[in-house]
């Protein structure tokens, strides 16, 4: 049986702080576990092509290939089955062009399409787009290997109840490594050369890396669990390092962005993980850029975290203001926990970032002002950098539920609204009686401001640094203009040039 996965072209909206770009992690372990079971499925990804462009369509920015080479390869490869994947809700429109483009080729292709937006509205999504055979709810590797079995033998499949939540995979190391060779690593790399964004920015040969799933906390904000439930499971730490030294040996890779929403939940796990990577002296560099909790984690775990190669932790530490933690949000995270951490993280030179949010329902200005306060406290203090991110109501959360109910939605999510919130300084889509959007948007400029000015005096206070920095651009004149392309200019000038070629 013929498979084709489809990674769809993104689009970004007017505002966007820069595009970027990582590896389609679920359709590679979707085809891991097909070939594992016999098939042969290939992966189209739009945005790791020879053809990928970045086109500017008025506010709109579409990072991908067109639509006439979609339709090349889907005439092409002439596939009897077509995976689609939608790794957020703000880009289902994207995915469902893509079915609508293989049913323009040959109605008889079956599509399925996954990711959190099924999850969350699959059975109105499949009401509402005909060109949608079938929708896999949750994690699909064994579901998506079920459909795959029972079309080949000619089994029955009920359209809409494909969407019903089939279970988590529960012994993660049953999977097989994400489908690497299935995707085009080294033209993956030569974008990232070429300015496009990783997660941290600027570092080249990285790729994201996920080794648990799953989150036991309620933050109303969330909606990993509406995807990969509240079951935290986790890869044995033998499994990660191996994956870890594979990648190393057989790409070259040089950085991991582990992107687990609770890494070190199982702070003796972590600990093992990062054990191996010293052991075995695999020479990469990481990060968190999902960020790790305060209160998992120790002077211990830090020691290991710096010697195996840790660049930055990002602490979610969401609220300055105990209340808002407790009542509002329901992180259950003690303030004080976060101090903690941030002072072992300054003993031992680790750099550290905080995630802030602000606009819950509940939440006054004044709340707001004491995460601030917080916030720069953490700068000040043990040289913490943050901003404000503002709370988006993503369909189907606690948080969503709670405007939808009191009137507080300023317009109902869709596709661009929700792109463009989800933006760094995007416009917020919640109202209350308390504060509104344009609050919102000055209160994070404002808190921007403030960090500029301290990271000016800091300078200021050491101008060693800033001599380092002269010497640098006087000696390696090459590597401090791609320096200012890459972290000075915007994103959207390198934009203009960016081809596959």
């Amino acid at each position: 049986m013929k498979i084709l996965l489809i990674n769809p072209p993104r689009a970004y909206y007017q505002g966007s702080k820069g595009i970027r770009l990582g590896l389609p992690l679920g359709i590679m372990y979707l085809a891991a576990v097909l070939e594992k079971n016999g098939y042969q499925p290939k992966i189209f990804d739009c945005l790791i092509h020879p053809q990928t462009k970045i086109i500017h369509q008025g506010d709109k920015i579409i990072h991908g290939v067109s639509q006439d080479k979609i339709l090349e390869i889907i005439r092409r490869e002439s596939p009897q089955v077509v995976g689609i994947t939608s790794p957020f809700t703000a880009q289902i429109d994207n995915a469902l062009k893509i079915a609508d483009l293989v049913k323009q080729v040959d109605k008889k292709i079956i599509t399925v399409i996954g990711g959190p937006h099924i999850s969350i509205a699959g059975k109105e999504l499949l009401e509402q787009n005909r060109n949608i055979d079938f929708g896999v709810k949750g994690e699909g590797e064994y579901v998506f290997l079920k459909i795959i079995k029972n079309i080949e033998n000619n089994l029955p499949l009920d359209r809409v109840n494909q969407t019903e939540f089939s279970g988590y995979v529960k012994n993660l190391d049953a999977l097989p490594y994400p489908a690497y060779h299935l995707i085009d690593m080294e033209l993956y790399f030569r974008f990232l050369e070429k300015g496009l964004m990783t997660r941290p920015s600027g570092k080249k040969r990285s790729i994201s890396f996920i080794t648990s799933r799953g989150c036991p906390y309620n933050c109303i904000f969330c909606s990993i669990h509406l995807h990969m439930g509240r079951l935290w499971r986790a890869h044995s730490a033998e499994y990660v390092i191996n994956h870890i030294e594979y990648l190393v040996k057989q790409y070259n890779l040089k950085h991991i962005s582990f992107e687990d929403d609770n890494f070190t939940l199982d702070m003796n796990r972590a600990a093992r993980i990062l054990q191996g990577i010293i052991k075995k002296d695999i020479k990469i560099t990481w990060d968190t850029p999902n960020g790790i909790r305060a209160d998992r984690f120790n002077e211990n775990l830090a020691r290991l975290m710096k010697k195996s190669g840790c660049l930055e932790l990002i602490f979610g530490v969401e609220s300055g203001d105990q209340e808002v933690l407790n009542k509002i949000i329901k992180k259950n995270l003690d303030l004080n926990a976060v101090i903690e951490a941030v002072r072992i993280c300054q003993k031992l030179k680790i750099k550290t970032q905080a995630f802030f949010v602000i606009g819950f329902p509940g939440e006054k200005i004044k709340n707001m002002r004491k995460s601030m306060d917080f916030a720069l406290t953490l700068r000040k203090k043990y040289g913490v950098k943050s901003g404000f991110l503002i709370a988006t109501p993503l369909i189907g959360t606690e948080l969503y539920d709670i405007c939808k109910k009191n009137g507080y939605l300023v317009k109902e999510p869709d596709t661009r609204s929700l792109a463009i919130a989800t933006q760094a300084r995007g416009e917020g889509l919640i109202r209350t009686k308390d504060f509104n959007p344009s609050q919102l948007k000055d209160l994070a400029s404002e808190l921007d401001r403030k960090m500029a000015r301290i990271e000016l005096l800091d300078r200021i206070k050491n101008p060693a640094t800033y001599f380092k920095s002269i010497k640098f651009l006087i000696f390696h004149p090459l590597k401090s203009i791609r320096y200012f392309k890459e972290k000075i200019l915007p994103t959207a000038a390198l934009e203009d040039n960016f081809d596959g070629s």
